[in-house]
């Protein structure tokens, strides 16, 4: 089981229902809340939710990158590890990572993994490899 956490910005000029979307196109079994300007979820999953980014991950070829973001944001205890994901091409069901917030013109979508019982590096591996 790993916890996931997923924080996306909601502008203005958006449709909630278009960012909510995009997020689930790269994790299943979340169920999103749209509150104030934040789209957020929070919940325990298997490890297979994350099949649609490990699927995208590997087709697109780009598993040293996502390797190399996801080890550089991992937390001390090594539980824990974050991304941003690119929202206007998560909505079209494409994965894209930001190595920073600033790279997503309307805002990234964060995604949060917390692993339980096992360092996070296991889900790491499992993404990437």
């Amino acid at each position: 089981m790993v916890d996931v956490g997923v924080e996306c910005k909601v502008y203005p000029s958006e449709d909630p229902s278009k960012v909510i979307k995009a997020v689930k196109n790269v994790i299943d079994g979340l169920e999103l809340v749209h509150e104030d300007d934040m789209v957020r979820a929070r919940a325990s999953l298997s490890i297979d939710a994350l099949s649609k980014m490990k699927r995208q991950i590997q087709s697109r070829q780009v598993m040293d990158t996502f390797r190399r973001i996801m080890l550089e944001n991992e937390s001390e205890d090594g539980y824990l590890t974050w991304l941003y994901l690119n929202k206007q091409a998560a909505y079209a069901g494409s994965i894209v990572v930001c190595e920073d917030a600033d790279e997503s013109p309307l805002g990234p979508i964060k995604v949060t993994i917390r692993s339980r019982g096992m360092k996070v590096r296991r889900v790491i591996d499992w993404l990437t490899r």
